[in-house]
């Protein structure tokens, strides 16, 4: 008889909580489309230049983490159920079923609607996973094959994790119902979130700390933007203004949400007239009240409907960041550099031969097509005598090895008159910093002889980071005064015609070139290093670009799915809270239609409060979207303009706020056309009774 019961009840519960049930289907068909492509008998692509073993790793466990926060979701419109229906549970208590039993019933229903999910949402995450897979090929800018196919591995964890998330909220739905008293089930409609206090002090002092919270955000956000400009204008720690800019964004939402039913009253009667127009008075009063009675919930929403938006728009940004960024470090195919910071003497820095390197590289068939040994001098003697100088200081380089790169790379040959020098600068220094550096050596001292600024004092071609050594630029001489200067680090440069496999590349970046400097120079790096690795540092482009796309597809995929859940949640609460108008307060709509409303006027009733309640929240989101935007882009705007471009930043803005709406357009149509039927059922069932 139960179990029957159970099974009914469970239909009831699908039709009444479509918006639940839905949400639910579509987060396990995202936790399946993500978890597929992790599965052991799913491979993603077959060149062997990529590697992606990191992606499904990000992939799988960010998938268990995201939709785990679900459970928040899940707990939430359980008890949300439970409260809907103590009523019904009370009436089957007193009609003689034992508590423990209901408890068990419901925990029963809640499963079976679970299984449901699952299954279905297996078959829609099939077809997630191919849009999944298109980014991931759009990105590598492969041709996209798409394959519609069931993995039994991947089924078998998606339905173990779900199931076992429904057994878990469901023991603690079991010990809840079991400790609840009767008279508690049928009076719960009766309770409100939270109690409030009726002083208008309390509600004005929370609006005041509202702004106040919010002004000390807003001068924190400036303060990080301003230090990230000049730190050295800024005291204290940058962390601890963050930090600061958290707390008190939080703090200003949930206090204005306390306070704002109060600011609502004050307009309410202030405007009389029209406060007693029409249906007025009805619409204000069921807002104010929604309003007073789940401040917590609103606060809570707003911050994670702006939690989705940014989401969405960060991780896409820094993606794009990160992708434009791998263009501009690894210009070229091959890169071997050497780190002197540890060396106590100068005289122990050796000049290194690669030529058996080179000979690897051509022998090996590698398509080896053109390279550079370069060598880097300190310009003052004084400085090797800090090792922190030494691993700041503007290096030297020769005229005729800073030529030989630019003709790797594509760009003319600089020209230089005897006594003459120029610089080369990191793409993202500021202009400001490079005049200011100029002005200050016109001219530069190498032994008995000054060599003046050129005419063309600087360049900011992208050559990659690593011939910097850790400072923003380079100066380049003529070669004849680089005899004079200590030589502090020799590096190599290669480009090739043939691409490496990944694990070709990473056999060479992680054993070959540090068994080949332990080989030739062990005694040096055994005087001053622990390791090897701290003396040598090798780039494979193709490692490089595999392992960059692994951590920017990582970002952007889990940014999206992210978002997107986040946004279900928010989008999901909010429609239950509405919904639960339309069945806890029918005895409301009843009395309009017994006063003559028609059901015409009564459905703009409802569309005009849904869109009040869904607005609200979302506005505070959307007001404070373009502050954290706005702040981001100045914090990272050097790097935004270089590696993404205001136009790509712009875009993925305006893609992101797209899908938000979409989102939110189908749960507020859903939210309208289910909250007019409830109120329709229950205007024809009056109708039918008289």
């Amino acid at each position: 008889m139960y179990a029957r019961l159970a099974i009914n009840n469970a239909k009831k519960s699908v039709r009444d909580y479509v918006i639940y049930f839905v949400t639910l289907t579509l987060s396990v068909s995202l936790f399946y489309a993500f978890m597929s492509l992790s599965s052991s008998s799913y491979e993603l692509i077959t060149e062997d230049t990529f590697n992606f073993d990191f992606l499904k790793e990000i992939l799988k466990y960010s998938s268990f983490i995201i939709t785990a926060v679900l459970t928040f979701l899940i707990s939430y419109v359980n008890r949300y159920m439970i409260r809907r229906r103590q009523k019904e549970f009370a009436t089957y208590i007193l009609l003689g079923t034992e508590q423990k039993s209901v408890a068990l019933m419901f925990f029963v229903e809640s499963l079976i609607m679970g299984i449901i999910s699952i299954i279905i949402g297996v078959f829609i995450g099939t077809l997630f996973s191919q849009v999944v897979k298109s980014i991931i090929f759009m990105t590598i800018d492969k041709e996209i094959v798409f394959s519609f196919k069931l993995y039994m591995d991947t089924i078998g964890i998606t339905f173990a994790f779900f199931v076992a998330m429904f057994c878990i909220i469901g023991l603690f739905n079991i010990k809840y119902l079991r400790k609840i008293k009767l008279i508690d089930m049928l009076n719960a409609e009766r309770k409100s979130e939270f109690q409030f206090k009726r002083s208008k002090k309390v509600y004005i002092i929370a609006f005041i700390i509202s702004i106040l919270a919010y002004i000390t955000f807003i001068y924190c956000i400036n303060t990080l933007v301003d230090f990230s400009k000049n730190p050295s204008d800024i005291s204290g720690d940058p962390r601890v203004y963050a930090g600061i800019a958290v707390v008190n964004f939080i703090l200003g939402i949930y206090t204005f949400f306390y306070s704002i039913s109060y600011v609502v009253i004050l307009i309410k009667n202030k405007c009389t007239n029209f406060k007693y127009e029409y249906t007025n008075l009805f619409l204000i009063g069921g807002i104010v009240s929604k309003i007073k009675t789940t401040p917590i919930l609103m606060g809570t929403i707003a911050l994670t409907f702006l939690g989705a938006a940014l989401s969405f728009v960060l991780t896409v940004s820094m993606a794009q960041y990160a992708l434009g960024y791998l263009n501009y470090r690894v210009p070229f195919d091959i890169t071997i550099s050497n780190n002197y910071s540890q060396m106590s003497n100068i005289g122990d820095v050796p000049k290194v031969d690669y030529s058996e390197i080179i000979q690897k590289l051509k022998s090996e068939d590698y398509g080896l097509k053109d390279y550079c040994q370069e060598e880097f001098y300190l310009l003052n003697d004084k400085a090797s005598k800090s090792n922190e100088s030494l691993n700041s200081k503007i290096l030297v380089i020769r005229l005729s090895d800073f030529n030989k790169l630019r003709e790797m790379l594509g760009y003319e040959k600089i020209i230089l008159n005897d006594n003459e020098y120029t610089t080369q600068w990191q793409n993202n220094v500021l202009q400001q910093d490079i005049d200011k550096y100029i002005n200050e050596n016109q001219y530069i001292a190498i032994k008995d002889k000054k060599v003046k600024s050129s005419s063309k004092a600087y360049y900011k071609d992208a050559m990659g980071d690593w011939i910097y050594n850790r400072a923003k630029g380079l100066i380049i001489l003529p070669d004849k005064y680089c005899e004079y200067l200590n030589l502090v680090s020799t590096s190599f440069f290669a480009n090739i015609s043939k691409k490496i496999s990944y694990n070709n590349g990473m056999d060479f970046e992680k054993n070959y070139i540090p068994q080949w400097f332990e080989k030739n120079y062990g005694t040096i790096i055994k005087k001053n290093y622990e390791k090897t690795d701290y003396f040598v540092h090798t780039r494979i482009k193709s490692v490089e670009h595999s392992e960059i796309l692994n951590a920017t597809l990582g970002m952007r995929i889990v940014g999206i799915y992210l978002g997107t859940v986040l946004l279900m949640i928010s989008l999901t609460v909010l429609a239950l809270q509405e919904l639960s108008d339309s069945i806890e307060h029918k005895g409301r709509f009843k009395t309009l239609n017994k006063l003559g409303i028609d059901n015409k006027e009564i459905n703009k009733i409802i569309l005009k409060q849904i869109s009040l309640y869904f607005i609200l929240p979302m506005l505070i989101a959307i007001m404070n979207f373009p502050v954290f935007i706005y702040n981001f882009f100045k914090y990272m705007e050097t790097g935004i303009m270089l590696y993404v471009g205001d136009k790509a930043f712009v875009f993925s803005v305006i893609l992101s706020l797209s899908i938000i709406v979409v989102l939110y357009m189908i749960y507020f149509i859903a939210t309208y056309c289910m909250f007019k039927n409830n109120v329709k059922e229950c205007l024809n069932h009056n109708k039918n009774i008289s």
